[in-house]
């Protein structure tokens, strides 16, 4: 049971950065007169800030999307504060935009595997696998595919395992309009890497860069977590900010 509740723990980042980043990362031009930057419950959630995160969506009116409960329930989650978060989730989870049920569900199955709730887990996660697209999808099944080998269910434990390799389950990246990356720091402890994360801000807005952000990878079969800003459309424009931040750092080509 401790191996499950440490692996699922690792995965809440990873669909919140490689989904919603990703899906969310601006507003629609047609809904908002600020179309070039995030609401500021994403960027909070992205630079791990949970609690304000929270503070921030939980203020903003319910929109059709319904997107904004999603991060507030993720938050919630990424709190530990479960029960809050299902309040939150269980209504978008019959949403009508299937990013944001598949979200929802996701989010909601690692709930319930924390509980120990496999097979309603399992069921779940596999949900959210026919709702998402992408390496989020390939994160849903290759967690899904965990919880029907808890419950003893090889049949769809093999079929969940084999579309996340298809979707790219093993490797979660948010795509960037860049070539380069600069990564400051990288740990196996989420709670040191947003420490890190919030620690570079400040560099980070003297700098003219977005906040730093924490992203989940997988190198050898170990869950990382990643602190990195950018992009850079050049390795030597990645390598001169280098220099405004305390610390080591390294810069990384994206793929």
């Amino acid at each position: 049971m401790r191996r499950t509740n440490m692996r699922l723990r690792t995965v809440g980042i990873g669909f919140a950065l490689a989904g919603v980043m990703a899906g969310f990362g601006g507003c629609r031009a047609s809904h908002s007169h600020s179309a070039l930057t995030s609401p500021a419950y994403i960027s909070l959630y992205r630079s791990g800030q949970y609690a304000e995160a929270f503070e921030a969506a939980k203020g903003v009116p319910t929109s059709a999307s319904g997107r904004e409960r999603l991060i507030a329930g993720m938050a919630l989650e990424a709190l530990d504060r479960d029960a809050e978060a299902r309040q939150w989730l269980e209504p978008i989870s019959r949403s009508a935009d299937r990013q944001i049920r598949g979200r929802a569900n996701a989010t909601l199955g690692l709930i319930l595997a924390k509980e120990g709730k496999h097979a309603e887990a399992a069921a779940l996660l596999d949900r959210a696998t026919a709702d998402l697209s992408g390496p989020m999808k390939g994160w849903a099944a290759w967690y899904g595919a965990r919880e029907y080998d808890e419950i003893g269910d090889s049949r769809g434990a093999r079929r969940l395992s084999a579309l996340s390799q298809l979707r790219g389950g093993l490797s979660v990246t948010v795509p960037h309009p860049g070539d380069f990356t600069l990564q400051l720091g990288s740990f196996t402890s989420r709670s040191r890497a947003q420490s890190r994360a919030r620690a570079t801000i400040q560099a980070a807005r003297s700098a003219g860069l977005e906040t730093p952000r924490v992203e989940l990878t997988v190198a050898g079969g170990r869950t990382l977590y990643a602190v990195r800003v950018g992009p850079f459309a050049t390795k030597g424009a990645a390598m001169a900010a280098s220099g405004r931040f305390p610390g080591d750092s390294v810069v990384i080509r994206n793929h």
